[in-house]
């Protein structure tokens, strides 16, 4: 099986790491890390200007291949499950995928703003078939950035960000609400540059497909357990990172 150049944006070293490396070191034709931690000696110090989004940036300028490739922040340690989207990732790399598509976590709720396609994919994990795709992709996530600070969005699709940020139902919206400002203003941009980046990738024509396409029972499975993992993890019941 061809081997994978993975990148991780992180903040801090989670503590599942190492586990990590010994399961993929050896599927992995280079291994990355950008740490947006300040201080912190482990991997390559990031400027965190723009959270994890400005992390793919710089990971992304440490890629040596040709692809494929996956980036990924460090959500996977925490509100995902790593042992089923580690199987996942492995069957999913026996099974061919194209090389004219991003794979990743796909979400497919209804959405009535422009600014948020449906579907769209989420940006906690992609996978990036070829060097041609890589610099497209790239593209796209330094227009999403510039957009998102921009803000110049409709007034529904802001009034529905605000709503997500401070539910009225603990089991809606954003699972650790907060009533910082800094926090809040953080959480809002990431939102925008999730949204503008799938937007502009929707604008140069690349096809969007999930990374459980052709594994639909585990991918099904994985998402109810991660919904379930995010919860208790935000409750305090999942203290594993």
């Amino acid at each position: 099986m061809e081997k994978v150049e993975w990148g991780w944006v992180l903040m801090g070293k989670p503590k599942r790491m190492d586990r990590w490396l010994r399961d993929w070191k050896s599927r992995c034709t280079g291994v990355h890390v950008i740490n947006n931690k300040a201080h912190d000696s482990f991997g390559i110090p990031g400027s965190n200007a723009y959270f994890e989004f400005s992390g793919y940036l710089e990971v992304l300028n440490c890629m040596k291949t040709e692809g494929p490739y996956i980036i990924a922040n460090d959500t996977w340690f925490k509100t995902h499950n790593a042992s089923l989207w580690s199987g996942l990732l492995k069957k999913f790399r026996e099974s061919n995928p194209l090389d004219t598509a991003i794979y990743g976590d796909i979400r497919r709720e209804v959405s009535l703003f422009v600014e948020k396609p449906s579907p769209y994919l989420s940006s906690w994990i992609f996978y990036i078939p070829d060097r041609t795709r890589l610099v497209q992709f790239q593209a796209c996530l330094e227009k999403a950035i510039a957009s998102a600070l921009q803000g110049e969005f409709s007034a529904d699709y802001l009034a529905y960000v605000e709503d997500w940020l401070q539910p009225q139902n603990f089991l809606y919206g954003w699972h650790t609400p907060s009533k910082d400002p800094g926090i809040l203003e953080r959480k809002r941009l990431c939102i925008y540059m999730e949204h503008q980046l799938n937007v502009e990738l929707l604008k140069t024509g690349i096809h969007f497909v999930s990374l459980g396409e052709k594994l639909r029972v585990h991918y099904a499975l994985l998402r109810w357990v991660d919904r379930l993992q995010t919860r208790l993890n935000a409750w305090g019941f999942y203290p594993f990172v």
